[in-house]
C-alpha cells in the first residue's frame, strides 16, 4: 500500500508535503521519499523509517 501527497502553487512546498506525509504516516509505512522540482529539475529524496528521518535527511537541502 502505498500514499501520494501531491503541491502545485506558489508557497515553498517541502513543509506542505512533509505535513501530508505525517497524516499518512499512521499506516505503517516503512519507508518515505519526496520529489520536488527546483525550476531546473527534479530532486527526489528517499529514506527507510519514518517521515521524521526524512525531515533529518532533508536539513542543510535548499528549500523548493
Amino acid at each position: 500500500m502505498c500514499g501520494i501527497v501531491a503541491y502545485i502553487g506558489q508557497q515553498q512546498a517541502s513543509p506542505i508535503i512533509i505535513k501530508g506525509l505525517k497524516r499518512l504516516e499512521y499506516r505503517g509505512y516503512d519507508s518515505t521519499g519526496i520529489s520536488l522540482y527546483n525550476g531546473t529539475e527534479i530532486q527526489t529524496i528517499k529514506t527507510t523509517g519514518k517521515v521524521s528521518d526524512l525531515e533529518a535527511k532533508l536539513q542543510g537541502q535548499e528549500p523548493v
